[in-house]
Protein backbone atom coordinates (compact mmCIF):
# COMPACT_ATOMS: atom_id res chain seq x y z
CA UNK A 1 0.00 0.00 0.00
CA UNK A 2 1.24 3.25 -0.78
CA UNK A 3 1.52 6.61 0.84
CA UNK A 4 -1.42 7.98 -1.28
CA UNK A 5 -3.49 5.16 -0.12
CA UNK A 6 -3.61 5.68 3.46
CA UNK A 7 -6.00 8.52 3.64
CA UNK A 8 -8.46 6.20 1.88
CA UNK A 9 -11.56 4.65 3.13
CA UNK A 10 -11.16 1.55 1.02
CA UNK A 11 -8.52 -0.85 0.16
CA UNK A 12 -6.07 0.58 -2.74
CA UNK A 13 -3.72 -1.85 -5.24
CA UNK A 14 -1.34 -1.49 -7.60
CA UNK A 15 -3.97 -1.27 -10.63
CA UNK A 16 -1.18 -2.99 -12.96
CA UNK A 17 -0.32 -6.28 -10.78
CA UNK A 18 -3.33 -7.28 -9.06
CA UNK A 19 -5.75 -8.91 -11.15
CA UNK A 20 -6.61 -12.84 -10.85
CA UNK A 21 -6.74 -16.02 -13.29
CA UNK A 22 -9.53 -17.77 -13.67
CA UNK A 23 -10.83 -21.14 -15.49
CA UNK A 24 -12.71 -23.92 -15.29
CA UNK A 25 -15.51 -25.67 -17.30
CA UNK A 26 -19.14 -24.10 -17.87
CA UNK A 27 -22.22 -26.04 -17.42
CA UNK A 28 -23.36 -28.82 -19.72
CA UNK A 29 -25.92 -27.68 -21.92
CA UNK A 30 -27.42 -29.51 -25.03
CA UNK A 31 -24.87 -32.40 -24.55
CA UNK A 32 -21.66 -29.86 -24.40
CA UNK A 33 -20.10 -27.47 -22.24
CA UNK A 34 -17.18 -25.13 -22.63
CA UNK A 35 -13.82 -23.96 -20.69
CA UNK A 36 -13.69 -19.76 -19.62
CA UNK A 37 -9.59 -19.30 -19.42
CA UNK A 38 -8.79 -15.64 -18.82
CA UNK A 39 -7.72 -13.38 -16.20
CA UNK A 40 -10.29 -10.37 -14.51
CA UNK A 41 -9.99 -6.95 -14.69
CA UNK A 42 -8.41 -4.40 -12.30
CA UNK A 43 -9.77 -4.05 -9.18
CA UNK A 44 -12.86 -1.30 -8.36
CA UNK A 45 -13.70 -0.48 -4.74
CA UNK A 46 -16.88 -1.52 -3.57
CA UNK A 47 -19.01 -1.48 -0.40
CA UNK A 48 -15.30 -1.41 1.40
CA UNK A 49 -13.80 -4.43 -0.20
CA UNK A 50 -13.54 -4.37 -4.16
CA UNK A 51 -14.39 -5.97 -7.10
CA UNK A 52 -12.85 -7.29 -10.47
CA UNK A 53 -14.77 -7.10 -14.04
CA UNK A 54 -14.81 -10.82 -15.77
CA UNK A 55 -15.27 -10.50 -19.49
CA UNK A 56 -14.49 -12.67 -22.43
CA UNK A 57 -15.07 -15.54 -24.89
CA UNK A 58 -15.69 -19.45 -23.91
CA UNK A 59 -13.67 -22.06 -25.99
CA UNK A 60 -15.13 -23.25 -29.48
CA UNK A 61 -17.05 -26.23 -28.81
CA UNK A 62 -19.89 -27.94 -30.45
CA UNK A 63 -19.51 -25.35 -33.54
CA UNK A 64 -19.78 -22.28 -31.46
CA UNK A 65 -18.18 -19.96 -28.73
CA UNK A 66 -20.32 -17.71 -26.15
CA UNK A 67 -19.33 -14.13 -24.79
CA UNK A 68 -19.29 -13.18 -21.06
CA UNK A 69 -19.43 -10.13 -19.17
CA UNK A 70 -20.10 -9.95 -15.61
CA UNK A 71 -18.35 -8.87 -11.94
CA UNK A 72 -17.27 -10.67 -9.36
CA UNK A 73 -18.39 -10.41 -5.42
CA UNK A 74 -16.48 -8.84 -2.81
CA UNK A 75 -13.16 -10.57 -1.67
CA UNK A 76 -13.34 -13.32 0.26
CA UNK A 77 -10.09 -13.27 2.82
CA UNK A 78 -8.19 -17.09 2.65
CA UNK A 79 -5.43 -17.82 5.23
CA UNK A 80 -1.88 -16.48 4.24
CA UNK A 81 -3.01 -12.87 3.26
CA UNK A 82 -4.52 -14.48 -0.04
CA UNK A 83 -7.88 -13.70 -1.03
CA UNK A 84 -10.53 -14.70 -3.74
CA UNK A 85 -14.11 -13.78 -5.28
CA UNK A 86 -16.82 -15.30 -6.12
CA UNK A 87 -18.07 -15.98 -9.69
CA UNK A 88 -21.73 -16.39 -10.90
CA UNK A 89 -23.03 -15.79 -14.15
CA UNK A 90 -24.69 -16.31 -17.42
CA UNK A 91 -22.82 -16.30 -21.02
CA UNK A 92 -24.52 -14.95 -24.02
CA UNK A 93 -26.94 -16.91 -26.18
CA UNK A 94 -25.54 -18.48 -29.04
CA UNK A 95 -27.70 -21.13 -30.70
CA UNK A 96 -30.94 -20.96 -28.37
CA UNK A 97 -28.80 -21.87 -25.06
CA UNK A 98 -26.63 -20.35 -22.01
CA UNK A 99 -24.10 -21.71 -20.24
CA UNK A 100 -23.92 -20.90 -16.19
CA UNK A 101 -20.16 -19.96 -14.45
CA UNK A 102 -19.79 -20.64 -10.86
CA UNK A 103 -16.70 -20.82 -8.63
CA UNK A 104 -13.53 -18.77 -7.38
CA UNK A 105 -11.30 -17.04 -9.55
CA UNK A 106 -7.62 -18.07 -7.94
CA UNK A 107 -6.51 -16.61 -5.32
CA UNK A 108 -4.22 -13.49 -5.00
CA UNK A 109 -1.81 -12.30 -2.21
CA UNK A 110 -2.61 -8.55 -2.92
Amino acid sequence: MSVECDSLSYPCFDYHEHVHGHGGRTSCIEGHAHLHPGVTGPPQPAEGSHIHDIRGMTTFDDGHTHAYFAVTGPAVPLPGGYHTHYISFETNMVDGHRHRVMGFVDPSTR
